[in-house]
Parts: structure tokens; sequence; C-alpha cells
């Protein structure tokens, strides 16, 4: 005879094992856990740990308000890497993530190389990516990026150099100086052909390897060839040292263009310091993915409950693009129904959001935020801002600029 004690155990054992043996879908999920590869360390940590701050904000958020609830109000656990400014560690790092970690997507890389170098990964183990500022058009179905695509930045220089040309500007000869990598080549290319259709004579296109320490003798290149105009492709640390460069050599120069994080993150003009930006900054126009003046309500939203939370939080450019790539992979994991990493790759691939949306807060984002065949977010158009006492200022497009344009 079973006693009650001893068929009690017996039921409790085959509910468990009835329940280990359930698909997942059947089974409440209790955590989604979600990667991010990105530069906290090293040359490029600034931006890394923007984006770091801006995703632990955002799922911070999205749990207290109910988690997935298409899942049950299951949890996002963010878990975050360094791979410290270099591409070989995002490889591993991403590596690491899936295999230990059991992510079921991934957020990051910050740079081209570093999303060069995780790709194969992806395609590895078959794990969804977005990539936060990287600007190579994919070329497999688990890596999306939510920037602009190398050739569009190419091609939204030479739309610009049209706009100033049309306000005014003499330009009729310019140097390009940028960065020696498939980024920074890509983008020369395609702005060289969009520039050269105008009419516009290049005199020369100067590459600048990536660990450059120095910009004294490019600039001082530029001076001797004497252009209308300079256009100069350039991350972060590189702005500086160009910006820097050109103060000490009293080269104030012609009209300047850049981008798109070596003229615009949002805390170039405090680490070149004003008396330099005064000098040069405020004569360059710079693209742009993020602009703290622009009028998209969700952003200015997202910026009142950020600053309601912490007053002197940073809300810039790296915190408003990591917010926007955290917001779209909640939006996949919602529509996936679940953890299957495959799943969700191919739900942020087919996820359309509409404009208005709460969800989309990056102002380069003027319609529906999708993404194309190939990867590449849609409906966006390039923002070119200049700087006036410190601050960035949209100038183009003029129907939502908030200063005019010094061209002179």
């Amino acid at each position: 005879m079973i006693t009650s004690t001893r068929r009690n155990t017996l039921f409790a054992t085959a509910a468990l094992a009835a329940l280990a043996l359930a698909p997942e879908s059947a089974q409440a999920q209790a955590e989604i856990r979600l990667g991010m590869v990105v530069p906290l360390t090293g040359r490029y940590a600034d931006q890394g740990i923007g984006f770091h701050r801006a995703a632990e904000f955002v799922v911070n958020e999205y749990n207290a308000g109910g988690g997935v609830k298409t899942m049950g109000g299951a949890k996002i656990k963010l878990i975050a890497a360094d791979n410290a400014s270099e591409p070989p560690k995002a490889s591993l790092e991403a590596r690491r993530l899936i295999t230990q970690e059991k992510v079921s997507f991934i957020l990051g890389p910050y740079s081209t190389p570093e999303a060069e170098a995780m790709i194969p990964v992806l395609d590895r183990y078959e794990i969804g990516a977005l990539g936060l500022f990287t600007t190579l058009i994919p070329t497999t179905p688990f890596f999306n990026i939510m920037s602009l695509a190398a050739p569009e930045v190419g091609a939204s220089y030479g739309e610009v150099f049209k706009w100033a040309k049309g306000k005014g500007a003499k330009i009729d000869t310019v140097v390009v100086t940028y960065a020696n990598n498939d980024y920074g080549q890509t983008v020369q290319k395609n702005a060289v052909a969009a520039i050269e259709k105008l009419g516009i004579k290049v005199l020369e296109a100067i590459p600048s390897e990536t660990a450059i320490k120095d910009f004294t003798p490019i600039v001082l290149r530029i001076k001797s060839l004497n252009p209308d105009a300079v256009l100069s492709i350039v991350y972060f640390q590189d702005g500086v040292l160009l910006q820097k460069a050109r103060f000490n050599l009293g080269y104030e120069g012609p009209v300047w263009f850049g981008g798109i994080a070596g003229f615009t993150d949002d805390r170039l003009w405090g680490v070149v310091t004003p008396e330099v930006g005064q000098k040069t900054l405020t004569k360059a126009l710079g693209l742009s993915l993020f602009s703290d003046d622009a009028k998209l309500p969700a952003m200015q939203e997202l910026k009142k409950r950020v600053k309601a939370q912490k007053a002197d939080a940073v809300f810039d450019q790296a915190f408003v693009v990591g917010a926007q790539g955290t917001l779209a992979a909640l939006k996949a994991i919602e529509t996936a129904k679940s953890a299957e990493p495959q799943a969700i790759a191919k739900a942020i691939r087919a996820m359309r959001v509409a404009k208005g949306d709460p969800a989309i807060v990056l102002p380069i984002i003027v319609g529906d935020m999708y993404f194309d065949d190939k990867g590449v977010v849609r409906q966006t158009s390039p923002l070119i801002v200049q700087w006036h006492e410190g601050a960035k200022r949209i100038v183009y497009p003029e129907a939502i600029a908030s200063a005019p344009a010094t061209l002179k």
C-alpha cells in the first residue's frame, strides 16, 4: 500500500519530469539573457560606456514595467562584455557570451572592424546581433546595423556639399582625410564620387591609421594644398587630435566637414577645451546621429526620464544610440515570443515599428523603423550639426534646423 507521503512524492517527481520534457514555449520563461559586446576600456571606451549605460537604463525601466508581456512577464538580464576596443576581442567575447552565458541576442559591437571580426561567430552559432555604430552593410541574416551604412554616409556628404554651395559657400576644391580601415575607405570612396559629381575637384585623399597619435603632419599637408574645404572621416579620438593640431598650427582653415564621432560626439567640446573648440568646431559642419535639440518627442521624453533618475546623467549620442538599439532588441524579443536566438534574429529583421512609436528615439529615423533585407535600418536622414557656445545645433536639413549655419 502506498502511503500519502509516498504518493505525494511520486506525483511531484512525475510533475517535474513532465516539465523538464515540455517544450520551452510551454514553460514560463523567467529570464531572457541579452548580451552586449562594446568597448568599456581602450581607445573607444567613452562610446562603449555610453552604450552600456543606456542599455542598463532601458532594460531596468522595461523590467520594472512588467517585462516581456508576450512571454508572461519574463525579465531581461543584460550581460555586458568588454572587447577593450580591439576587434579580435569582440569575436572572443561574443563567443563567450553565446557558449558560456547562453545569451539569446547581442547588442554591439561599436565599430566596423569589430563587427567584421564578430560576424563569423554569429554565423557559426546562428545568433543575431545589432551593431550600434558600425556602418558596414551586413552579409548575413544574423547581423543588422542601427547606424547609416558607409555608402550612405559618403553619399550624404555629397548632399551636404551641394547644400553648402547653394548657400553661397565657395567650394571648388576639397581635400579628404579618412580613417584607413574598411569604414573610412568605403565612406571616402563614396564621398569622393558624390563630391566630384558636383564639379568639385578633390585635390587629395589622405589616409590616417586608426592608432594615429598626432595629426600635425596631415594638417600641414592640407594647409600646403590650400583647398576651399576639407572633409575628415574620423573616429572620436582622431577628431580630438585633429582639432588640437589645427589649433596648435593656427590653421582655422577653410570650411571643414566631418563625422561622425570625430566631429559630433557630445564630449568633444569639453575634451578639446572651449578655447580649441571656438577656433575649430564653430566653423565645422559634422554629420551626426543625434542632437539634443532634435524635435523628436520620444527622445525628449527619454531625456526627461533619464534626468529625473539622475540630474547630471550624461544624455548624449552614445547614450541615445545605445537606447535605440536596446529598444529595437526588446521589440524583437516581444515579437518572437521566445528566447530562441534564431527566432529573435528573424523577428528583428522582419520588424516594423510605426513612426511616432515611443520606441523610436534616434533622430535620424524619420519614418517607420525597420531593417531592409540586408539588415540596414531604413527611413533615415542624416543630421548636420554645428557647435554654438559648446552645444550642438542642427543646421541641416533646414526644415528641422535650430540655428543657421556658419559657412565662412
